[in-house]
């Protein structure tokens, strides 16, 4: 199945993103001081404090008032405290303090992250980036960079050299060139000889390596912009998805049937599928609790989905799971009346039997005199 569309990875680098993780993840550091008694009480004091009783936890007010206490970063500068902590690692040396505190939204740190490793690449690197970034081909962009490369390396001694060397080089340029201008083959191979013949050869080799490099870099110029056209809009269509799905999920009700969720609720299904905790060591990417539910259990995560669409028929009620219990309970009460009457005596054609008398002597003492089980 396809990946959610949410790209969370690339902003972040790889040693940034474990630093996360690991805060996140760390357990809090004991007092020498506690006794071992009180840590559960101070726990349970804690959790009561902090939690509510959907076990979300602390209010996005308190958390803020939190990291002030704590010396923590808020959300609206930790980017520009991560940017200025790598240009003082000597990482982002390019950027001043200015353009340094500017750096608030991811959107903006992953700009920056680009403009750094833009300025390092030669030429070549630069093209390269560009392509596999906006989603060319890796086969495409090989093909392309080798032609180009060898066309730079031809100089002018190569063009003039004599001898066999030399007249087929002169001769692969003028015919490449040729065909690109849509000369047939047959065309193509006249006109060389002509060239040969009237002694324009070198000339002729030379434009057409002027030719063929303009033919070839216009060409992968062109490829590039269309896959970055394309790159661009489906970074939009994401962008959009991601902004719909969390309006639709915080802003509007969310209902199965005529029953609407809590906004705690709702906070936690967004999250799920957008927040992420865990990165994955395989691919590296960054995973939302519903992704890595659904990598480690590929066939539960379907079996799970196929569940809640029977029964709230595709989100519209929660009548299935009443309905499926109780079948489930009927079930069970049938089993017990089943066993209940197989376990009681029967008369010879096969009917119940039954307690019978006219109250007057008998043997058991449970019953009146003169009762019997007929």
């Amino acid at each position: 199945m396809e990946d959610l569309g949410f790209d969370i990875n690339g902003i972040l680098s790889e040693e940034e993103a474990e630093k996360l993780f690991e805060n996140s993840n760390r357990e809090p550091e004991k007092s020498p001081d506690n006794n071992p008694g009180d840590s559960d009480e101070q726990n349970a004091e804690e959790n009561q404090e902090t939690e509510d009783p959907e076990g979300v936890g602390v209010e996005g007010g308190n958390q803020d008032a939190a990291n002030k206490e704590s010396g923590g970063s808020s959300p609206d500068n930790v980017y520009s405290s991560m940017a200025s902590a790598l240009k003082k690692d000597g990482i982002l040396p390019d950027f001043d303090d200015s353009e340094i505190e500017k750096c608030t939204t991811a959107d903006a740190f992953a700009e920056m992250f680009e403009k750094a490793i833009n300025a390092r690449l030669d030429e070549a690197q630069k093209r390269v980036y560009d392509a596999l970034n906006n989603g060319m081909q890796p086969d495409e962009i090989r093909q392309y960079e080798q032609t180009i490369e060898y066309l730079d390396s031809i100089n002018e001694d190569a063009l003039t050299e004599e001898g066999e060397k030399g007249e087929n080089l002169r001769r692969h340029l003028i015919y490449n060139d040729l065909i690109n201008r849509g000369y047939s083959q047959e065309k193509a191979q006249k006109e060389i000889e002509k060239s040969f013949k009237s002694g324009a050869d070198i000339e002729d080799a030379k434009d057409a390596l002027d030719a063929l490099s303009k033919f070839y870099k216009d060409g992968y110029k062109q490829k590039q912009d269309e896959a970055k056209k394309k790159a661009d809009a489906v970074r939009e269509s994401q962008k959009k998805q991601a902004e719909d799905f969390k309006k639709l999920v915080l802003e509007d009700d969310v209902k199965i049937g005529d029953t609407v969720l809590s906004k705690k609720v709702c906070e936690r299904i967004y999250d799920s599928v957008s927040k992420p905790i865990y990165k994955d060591k395989d691919t590296g990417k960054l995973l939302t609790a519903v992704q890595k539910f659904q990598k480690e259990n590929p066939l539960e995560f379907l079996r799970q989905l196929g569940m809640w669409y029977v029964l709230t028929d595709g989100g519209k009620n929660i009548e299935g799971f009443a309905k499926e219990q109780a079948i489930s309970e009927k079930n069970k009460n049938i089993r017990e009346l089943e066993k209940k009457i197989n376990s009681t005596m029967l008369n010879s054609d096969g009917s119940l039997s039954y307690a019978g008398g006219s109250g007057k002597g008998g043997n058991d003492p449970l019953l009146s005199d003169d009762w019997k089980i007929g």
